[in-house]
């Protein structure tokens, strides 16, 4: 018997979890199953962590922890979940949910979480730390920075809180120096310096409310996509982000995509960053990825 914990984040998005608690139970009662289910509505930063760490304790092959929520509880989760013989899930019912448009959820039902379809995803170690989406440096992390500072102002905004604070950054663009060691796929390694704008480090192709950095980008491939993005004027990075928000960037002459397994990217002074959301600030970022680093549970 397969158990599952559903751990509903209630901090994310403007989802009815109560109505959505109810739900889950009526069908897993209905369907003769409510003795493989627990649920666990969070009610403080880490709980959702917490509680999944318990719950794979023993027997971790059994489980399947479904996250119902967005990518910073998922992101969390994901710590704990790596190299367990457990599987993690994800409802998405946060802001942004960036990171289920990895997957398909149409025509999407409770009834799909019974018997998912387990397979491995890669995830990325950075600074010895479990990324599972996208780790990225420069513009979009200060973006990031300066939309966590208004919702804490109109949290009713949500993810239009994004394309302000985008609006708020791109007139005081900061430019990153920056030494990238890089491992490629193909066993080569280079070594350059440059000034970039953006440096985004993906394992899942979107991030940052709904935006495509890596088109190319999948799950399970063994391969990092390294899209470093050039310093240049306003004028032409201004059409550039439409184009990086749809993934339609890697043709433009100014943006280099690396394939990688492993890197280091280094900088004189210290860089503002982020591991799926958190901020970090480090002047030396070590990556390499993880392959099969994590059991995904597939509900289509």
């Amino acid at each position: 018997m397969t158990k599952k914990l559903f751990i509903l984040s209630t901090k994310a998005g403007n989802k009815d979890f109560d109505e959505f608690e109810k739900e889950i139970i009526k069908v897993y009662e209905e369907n003769h199953r409510i003795h493989e289910l627990e649920i666990l509505k969070t009610q403080y930063k880490n709980h959702g962590t917490e509680a999944a760490r318990d719950f794979i304790k023993e027997n971790p092959e059994d489980k399947i922890v479904i996250v119902c929520g967005g990518d910073g509880t998922l992101g969390e989760v994901s710590k704990v979940m790596y190299k367990s013989k457990a599987a993690l899930g994800l409802i998405p019912m946060g802001t942004a949910n960036d990171f289920a448009k990895n997957f398909s959820y149409k025509d999407f039902k409770i009834e799909d979480t019974f018997e998912p379809r387990i397979k491995p995803i890669d995830i990325i170690e950075v600074n010895n730390k479990i990324c599972i989406n996208v780790c990225s440096l420069g513009f979009d992390t200060h973006v990031l920075e300066s939309t966590y500072d208004i919702l804490e102002k109109e949290p009713e905004l949500g993810y239009k809180a994004f394309y302000k604070a985008v609006l708020k950054e791109v007139t005081n663009i900061t430019f990153e120096e920056l030494e990238l060691d890089l491992n490629l796929v193909n066993g080569e390694k280079i070594k350059y310096k440059d000034t970039l704008v953006v440096s985004a480090l993906c394992n899942g192709s979107y991030y940052g409310s709904g935006f495509n950095p890596a088109p190319n980008g999948k799950l399970d491939d063994g391969i990092l996509n390294l899209i470093a993005v050039k310093k240049q004027g306003l004028f032409t990075l201004i059409p550039l982000i439409l184009r990086y928000k749809f993934g339609k960037h890697l043709s433009n002459k100014t943006v280099t995509e690396h394939l990688v397994k492993s890197g280091r990217i280094k900088s004189e002074k210290t860089l503002t960053a982020n591991l799926d959301g958190e901020i970090f600030y480090s002047k030396e970022i070590d990556f390499i990825i993880r392959e099969k680093g994590i059991n995904w549970a597939y509900f289509k």
